[in-house]
């Protein structure tokens, strides 16, 4: 993904949305919460939890999984066989899963506005003239500093990805070259400084591991962003104690805007805007044909950020959704329940064995992309009104 829209940008939209959304709730059943006394501290509490069981340990793993992918990188440029380039596609496939189950929090450090590492990691399409000048200049004086300073659609998992795979497969070890190899452990310096970035951000310099500081100071120009930026450090701290919000109801509402972001974004861009246009070029994750799989873990980041957590079984009792349930059953049922229909619903785009790819190339299978494109502005519609009713 490579936009964010914080919530200093969402206020009129969300006005806009509670005005037009009102008789919706009402023949729901539902009432407009007020903020204030209780009202705080349970949204306090919600957040605090949302943070220390779900943000955290997702960025925290996507850190480590970012590491993983350095050891296995380095691995296969110090000792390329078919073993080590397995290891390493392995390595990228985990990270790219820690990643995309990131998506639906992108407002705080991570977003375009703040930081900007989801543009500096996740850009695509890649620019392919540029990564083949790259090759043939200078890719094995290479360094991860120099890569991180790189243009993002040439650096980056797709980067990555297109050096460790074609057509869903890991690459025969003897079709990488040297100058690829370097390219690699170079591009995955730059993701590795960005992976720790975000973790870095979220909960303070003095709160990960030494090892986590050490990586987090190999780049000063990586410190040094964040420096540059000292709104976003310690930004769970922010987040809980609503410094910069103007009310608890507000602080929350992040995690509805969030996630209505990530829905919109998986329907209308990731899958609807390169099926209609006919352009594989634009399908994400298309060399390992993961497409599929980073959409549903996009949804998963959802259904975590609404339900607390990482999985089913780490869901704690505070929760954006418990607190719907008791102020407005009806849309908490409906926002479940569509969840799950956009996992069922994407999944079923590739019926039949299918990438993605190959459904855009192929223009099959029109209905199963349509109804995921609906299930998705759908289920974005639900937490607009969600935003509308905290703020």
């Amino acid at each position: 993904m490579k936009r964010s829209i914080s919530y200093l940008v969402f206020g009129l939209a969300a006005m806009i949305v509670a005005a037009t959304l009102s008789s919706c709730e009402k023949d729901d059943g539902g009432e407009t919460p007020v903020t204030g006394g209780n009202t705080d501290e349970l949204f306090e509490s919600i957040l605090k939890v949302y943070v220390e069981t779900t943000v955290v340990p997702t960025y925290k793993s996507l850190a480590e999984a970012a590491l993983e992918m350095r050891t296995a990188n380095n691995a296969l440029k110090g000792n390329p066989s078919d073993a080590t380039m397995q290891a390493a596609s392995d390595a990228w496939m985990k990270a790219r899963v820690a990643w995309e189950v990131s998506e639906a929090f992108l407002f705080g450090p991570v977003g375009e506005q703040a930081l900007d590492i989801d543009g500096h990691i996740d850009s695509w399409p890649l620019e392919r003239e540029q990564i083949d000048e790259v090759l043939a200049d200078g890719a094995l004086g290479l360094t991860g500093e120099d890569a991180w300073e790189m243009e993002p659609d040439v650096i980056g998992f797709h980067v990555t990805e297109y050096l460790l795979y074609r057509e869903g497969h890991s690459r025969p070890i003897g079709d990488l070259t040297e100058a690829e190899r370097n390219y690699l452990t170079a591009a995955t310096d730059a993701l590795v400084w960005d992976c720790v970035l975000a973790y870095v951000a979220w909960v303070g310099e003095a709160n990960v591991t030494q090892e986590m500081r050490n990586v987090f100071n190999e780049n000063p120009a990586v410190v040094a962003h964040l420096n540059d930026n000292p709104n976003y450090k310690n930004f769970a701290q922010r987040l809980t104690t609503k410094e910069g919000y103007p009310s608890w109801g507000a602080a929350l509402s992040e995690i509805a805007v969030g996630a209505s972001e990530i829905a919109g974004e998986v329907g209308a861009t990731k899958i609807e805007a390169p099926y209609a246009s006919q352009r594989t070029m634009d399908v994400e994750s298309w060399y390992s044909w993961h497409s599929l799989d980073d959409y549903q873990n996009n949804i998963h980041s959802i259904k975590n950020a609404y339900l607390g957590g990482v999985d089913d079984q780490t869901r704690q009792s505070a929760s954006l959704s418990s607190y719907l349930a008791e102020s407005n059953a009806s849309l908490d049922t409906q926002i479940k329940s569509k969840i799950n229909d956009c996992l069922t619903k994407i999944a079923a785009i590739g019926k039949d064995g299918k990438s993605f790819y190959e459904v855009v190339r192929d223009q099959t299978n029109s209905t199963e992309v349509t109804a995921a494109v609906d299930a998705c502005i759908e289920l974005q519609t639900l937490f607009d009104s969600v935003i509308a009713t905290l703020e």
